[in-house]
């Protein structure tokens, strides 16, 4: 799993953003506080804000997601550019985006094991 943190992320992120499409919403509408505990809970990773904060940014400047700000205080919104990149073009940035990003404080995702 230590090479496949950042995937893993991306990938159920972006998972969020298309449950909420398929539910008859535009986007995801959310905190970092609150996707952070989503993602915590869908992948076993110990996600916080902060690390929402990271990837959102990567995945902006990557060109993979949009980012709508909601104001100080108020949840951001969130899609993909899947729509008008095409979907081969949006998974091939995806890929090619996995390639090169590294999470900062990534060994920080793993949660501690209690045994240890």
């Amino acid at each position: 799993m230590a090479d496949d943190l950042e995937a893993l992320l991306l990938h159920a992120f972006i998972d969020l953003i298309e449950e909420r499409k398929a539910a008859g919403r535009r986007e995801l509408v959310a905190t970092h506080e609150t996707i952070a505990q989503w993602l915590s809970d869908r992948t076993g990773l110990n996600v916080t804000p902060r690390h929402v904060q990271y990837l959102t940014l990567a995945l902006r400047d990557g060109q993979i997601i949009d980012i709508g700000g909601g104001g100080i205080g108020r949840p951001n919104t969130y899609d993909t550019r899947e729509a008008q990149m095409g979907t081969d073009a949006f998974w091939d940035q995806v890929e090619a985006f996995l390639m090169v990003w590294r999470m900062p404080g990534r060994e920080a995702l793993r949660k501690a094991d209690p045994g240890a």
